[in-house]
């Protein structure tokens, strides 16, 4: 039975390895093999929380599943270079803690959630190169510690709203 963080962070990352085809995974070291999530390859924790997932490079292929946002103290979130097809859920813009977003090199669809506009703390955020289409919310203009955004090589169409020239730290 896992005590060293919340039952529900333990299902939201048993729910990414299954909706990512974990057994097929370049690394899964501890993954649903041990009580200890804080110890399975790419997971971090502080203070009995998930803080960081770092799943980079790694044969992930599938969605990503909508119930990470259970992950409340999550600061890091690293899906590049992977597999991923479908949407990015749009409760990830519950995770108010969230400081680094990088899902570049995959191949998602849909828009980019206007949610991501929640996340307050958010200093990166990396979708390029996948198939997202439509227009860049303006929500995200109220980003306003951006430091990096990298949205190339999607299918975005529209105008980009005035708002995002006044993040400043961008």
């Amino acid at each position: 039975m896992v005590t060293e963080i919340p039952k529900a962070e333990c299902e939201a990352l048993v729910a990414l390895y299954n909706s990512t085809f974990g057994p097929y995974w370049k690394r899964r070291d501890g993954w649903l093999a041990t009580y200890t999530p804080c110890s399975w390859y790419g997971v971090w924790c502080e203070g009995g929380h998930v803080t960081d997932v770092d799943l980079r490079y790694n044969h992930l292929r599938g969605s990503i599943p909508s119930g990470l946002d259970s992950l409340t103290n999550l600061t890091w979130l690293s899906f590049q270079g992977n597999e991923l097809t479908g949407s990015i859920p749009s409760s990830l813009g519950n995770l108010s803690d969230l400081e680094w977003l990088d899902l570049v090199v995959n191949q998602l669809t849909g828009g980019i959630p206007s949610s991501l506009g929640n996340l307050s703390h958010l200093r990166g955020l990396l979708l390029g190169s996948n198939q997202l289409s439509g227009g860049i919310p303006s929500s995200l203009g109220n980003l306003s510690n951006l430091k990096e955004m990298m949205l190339w090589s999607n299918l975005l169409s529209g105008s980009i709203h005035s708002s995002l020239g006044e993040l400043s730290k961008l």
